[in-house]
């Protein structure tokens, strides 16, 4: 029987560190467990209270209840003779409960009643305890690393699929700009078709699969387009390429003469052989508008696809209060307006084509369906063309559920801007999106295309806003 008040086991342990996890880290990633190689991983009964409560949470609800599954599975192979549970990650690891411990210390005009403060007093009362013994709480909460370290206590935030500041700066540049050679602007029209006008891609250029360039001719004009397929650069005009009549726009023209990175958008998400197109970019850059207009034309047009899936995280408890809510009605109803990018493009479109109720008489038949996050694994994924946007509000377990649903004849387009995150248990730098983002290009495939869009293009006054005013 494991007892959670009983730590001596941490004597013999002198040589490792004890980490105790909050709960949006084992919310976060219910596999941070594993995490920690040889050291002691340390859970209040605190945190596993907090869990509890979060287990039909539509968000996070699915990370609540795994976590407690593993936790489960292992007390099933718990080493009682150490009071501790063996974590099977290679490392000789161990896992303990806490309750109790807390520190006589602890600051009196901080109230105990409240979750944070009493996991403090907990890990407070460790140190005074256990001397020889260093601990460090892991928590994504800024405001708790801020208390522990004000008090002595070592913090840090959960760093598995964390990047950089400065790696997520690097994802908004411009894309690349290559000037040919004669003998490459030759070797191109050799194809009797325009899909074949190719040229050789050289290692210098260094360039990813699906990754697209501007092309300039020897004497520095704007030659093409570019996109990486294996050995070869495929060419396309700029000034032909366009989206349901939608052509590359540019807002700033004394800045930008072209927006490329929209034109390689464009290209990526009409192109079938790429499955899964991940486009980052700032709210007004264009990512929702390029990826309905292409659903439209691959769907009603080519008739690539049976249907358009529009799916988007509903935030819950967040600074935005947002809760799909048991109110009556359906939940396509209740879907609308927390969907209404997708809703206000969709009428745009088919406003162009018919008349202003078509978007209703498409929503109603079913060919385009909006889906709840949560609902995901019920949802049948085959022969569709699935947006899924704000994906920097999706937790990376999230999005491999969304993933492992993808049929063969699916494409999967994911948007969004991590630096505009709304769920409380996530941040920029590690998040649904940027989670994908780096595993693409760790595990690079042929059917795989990423893109950022860096230039704001919904009006004037948008930029204005986006550039003058601070983020909050």
């Amino acid at each position: 029987m494991i007892n959670s008040g009983d730590l001596s086991f941490l004597e013999n342990f002198k040589d490792r560190i004890g980490y105790v996890l909050d709960t949006n880290v084992l919310l976060h990633d219910p596999a941070s467990i594993f995490r920690f190689d040889e050291h002691i991983v340390l859970i209040s009964l605190l945190a596993l209270e907090e869990i509890d409560n979060k287990k039909n949470d539509p968000g996070i609800g699915y990370n609540a209840r795994d976590i407690s599954q593993k936790l489960e599975q292992l007390l099933d192979r718990a080493d009682e003779k150490i009071n501790a549970l063996h974590i099977p990650n290679g490392k000789d690891g161990y896992l303990a409960f806490v309750s109790g411990q807390l520190s006589k210390k602890f600051p009196a005009e901080l109230s105990l009643g409240y979750k944070d403060n009493a996991m403090i007093a907990q890990l407070m009362g460790l140190q005074e305890r256990f001397r020889q013994t260093k601990f460090v709480m892991v928590t994504k909460d800024r405001n708790l690393r801020v208390k522990c370290r004000a008090l002595g206590i070592a913090a840090e935030d959960y760093r598995h699929d964390k990047i950089s500041e400065e790696y997520l700066s690097s994802f908004f540049q411009p894309i690349k700009q290559i000037r040919l050679e004669e003998d490459d602007i030759n070797a191109i029209f050799k194809g009797k078709h325009s899909s074949n006008w190719s040229f050789n891609y050289r290692r210098r250029w260094q360039l990813a699969e699906n990754e697209g360039v501007a092309l300039f001719d020897p004497a520095g004009q704007l030659f093409g387009m570019g996109l990486r397929k294996k050995d070869k650069i495929r060419y396309f005009d700029y000034f032909s390429t366009k989206v349901m009549d939608t052509y590359p726009k540019v807002l700033d023209e004394e800045t930008w003469q072209h927006n490329f990175e929209q034109a390689v958008c464009m290209n990526q998400a009409m192109d079938d052989d790429i499955r899964i197109q991940i486009i980052i970019g700032r709210a007004g850059t264009g990512k929702t508008h390029i990826a309905m207009a292409a659903a439209l034309e691959k769907v009603f047009q080519e008739r690539k696809y049976d249907s358009i899936k529009l799916i988007k995280p509903i935030v819950t408890k967040s600074r935005l209060g947002e809760d799909i809510g048991f109110l009556p009605g359906s939940v396509k109803r209740k879907l609308i307006p927390r969907m209404r990018p997708f809703i206000e493009k969709l009428r745009q479109f088919t406003n162009e084509i018919d008349s202003e109720e078509s978007y209703k008489k498409l929503l109603d038949s079913g060919v385009i369906e909006l889906i709840n996050l949560a609902d995901v694994r019920g949802a049948d994924l085959a022969n569709s063309f699935v947006i899924f946007d704000e994906a920097q509000n999706a937790n990376p377990f999230q999005m491999r559920t969304l993933g492992t649903r993808l049929g063969e004849n699916t494409k999967l387009i994911v948007l969004g801007d991590p630096t505009q995150i709304d769920s409380i248990y996530l941040d920029k730098y590690s998040n649904g999106l940027i989670n994908l983002y780096e595993n693409s290009l760790q595990n690079p495939e042929p059917f795989i295309a990423r893109i950022c869009l860096v230039q704001m293009v919904r009006s004037h006054t948008s930029k204005w806003f986006d550039n003058t005013l601070s983020r909050l």
